[in-house]
Order: C-alpha cells, then structure tokens, then sequence
C-alpha cells in the first residue's frame, strides 16, 4: 500500500514538474500575418460631389488621392492615371539608398548619401538625385526595382527608358501609389523608425511653401513637391495634431504658372477642411 502511494506520489509530482517545464521554455515567435486592409470611408455624398466638381473644373489633366489616416476617410478622382512624377521621385530614390545601399556602406559614404538625401529633400536639389541615381547603378542596380515591388508599385517607374518610350518621361507614377510611397515614410514600417525620422523632419522643413502649405498656416505640414514645363504636384501629410490627412495631387496643364500651383493650394485647403471636419 505504501509502495502504492509512493508511485502514485512520484507520478504527480513528475508530471508537475513537466508542465512547470514547458510554461517556461522559450516560445517560438508566432508568424505574424498580414493584416486585413482597412475599408476607406468615403466623404459624405454633398462633399464629395462639391470638391469633385471643382476637380473637373482644373483646365488639363488632374488626379487626387486624400485620406485622413485616423478615420480612413477618403477622396479620391483619378487616382490611377499616370502622370509624371517630376521630383516627387526623389522620395523613391531616398527610400532605395537607405533600404538597399545604407546597411553596406562605409561611414564617409553614409555622411555622402545623408547629406544628397538632405538636399533632395530639402531644397529639390537635382544634382544630388543624378548622383544618387549613378550611385545605385554602380552599387545595385536593381535597388529601385526591389523598393517599386517592395511598395507592390505596379504603375511606377523611376528613371526608366521603357517609361519614356511610352509616355514622354523617364519617371511616371500615380496619385494613389505616391501616396503609399509617403505614407510609408509617415508610418515607419519599410524604412524603421531611424530614417523614416530623418526623411520626415527634411520634409517637414522643405523650402517650398507655395502648394499643399500656402493656406494651411499654423499646421504641421510634411510634403514634397514637383515641377516641370506644363506638371505640377504635391505629395505629403497634414498633421495638426488630431487629424493626419494625406493629400496626393498631380497635374498636367497648357496653362501658365502660376494656374497649376493656385489650383493645389485652394483645393489642399479645401479637401483638408473637408475630411478633417468629418472627424466623429
């Protein structure tokens, strides 16, 4: 009977101390899955409308995609057409270098990219972009290609001949996808929190006040602009400290300058007011 209980005792306590074994070991990091996409909300209808109908009133092409990205509310016209990126590419190239050139670089080469990715963004400084591009043609030639499948970019080109052949310019790109390029910087999820830092403070100190900024005093405004004979457009994020809206516009126009730039920063301010006063 002793012997019995004995076993008995021995049995309990191994299983015990078993258990007490398997809640403490390490546990494998469970795989994390890609989150559902989160439905856009669209603008109440009489909104929607008002500003649609002063989008179709711009003389040339005009493409937008707006979203507060703290209600997911949306305005959208024309977000998949192509246009040309003008120096909105910049934010592409900067991305590229840190993501696939960066992690290899000597400490002088990392001071050399820093400062060329301060001048893009800063002051849209050209040569600093071609010597960049040169940079990664020498280093890795494939680094833009890997940063437009990264994003799932489908209709981007960056400095692509097969771009010019089809539409006139070597870099083209959407409303919508551009939008995912800066969102990406706003957010910090492809670059980490490091440089998506470094890229947001330059943007946020850009010289060029004149579009989506003129009529939005006092916010925090982060963007990056772009310019050629007969394009202009304007990529970047609102933030006032409830609301965080994002507004990508792209034009084309035979009009003169300064119509195009007029037309961004009337309509910046209005979308703004629109999906930010929509908040619950």
């Amino acid at each position: 009977m002793n012997k019995a209980i004995l076993m008995l005792f021995s049995m309990v306590l191994l299983f015990s101390v078993s258990a007490c074994g398997t809640l403490n070991a390490p546990q494998e990091k469970p795989e994390v899955g890609t989150p559902p996409p989160i439905a856009s909300q669209p603008l109440p209808e009489q909104e929607s409308l008002q500003l649609i109908n002063e989008l179709k009133q711009f003389n040339g092409q005009i493409g937008l995609y707006a979203r507060n990205l703290k209600t997911n509310q949306t305005l959208q016209f024309n977000q998949n057409m192509i246009f040309p990126t003008a120096s909105t590419h910049k934010l592409v190239v900067a991305i590229a270098i840190y993501k696939y050139l960066y992690p290899n670089a000597s400490v002088s080469e990392k001071q050399h990219y820093d400062e060329n990715i301060k001048q893009m963004m800063i002051v849209s400084d050209n040569p600093a972009f071609y010597e960049l591009l040169d940079i990664i043609e020498a280093k890795q030639p494939d680094a833009l290609t890997r940063v437009l499948t990264d994003l799932n970019l489908v209709n981007t080109r960056i400095h692509s001949r097969e771009a010019f052949k089809e539409y006139g310019y070597h870099s083209v790109t959407t409303p919508y996808e551009m939008s995912l390029v800066f969102e990406t910087i706003y957010n910090e999820t492809y670059l980490g929190k490091e440089f998506s830092s470094i890229l947001k403070e330059e943007l946020s100190n850009t010289i060029f006040q004149e579009e989506i900024p003129r009529f939005l005093q006092g916010k925090k405004v982060l963007h990056k602009v772009g310019e050629l004979p007969g394009v202009q457009c304007d990529v970047g994020i609102i933030d006032d400290g409830q609301n965080v809206i994002l507004i990508s516009l792209y034009t084309t126009t035979k009009q003169q300058p300064p119509y195009a730039s007029n037309f961004i920063a009337d309509i910046s301010a209005k979308i703004y007011n629109a999906l930010q006063s929509s908040n619950p």
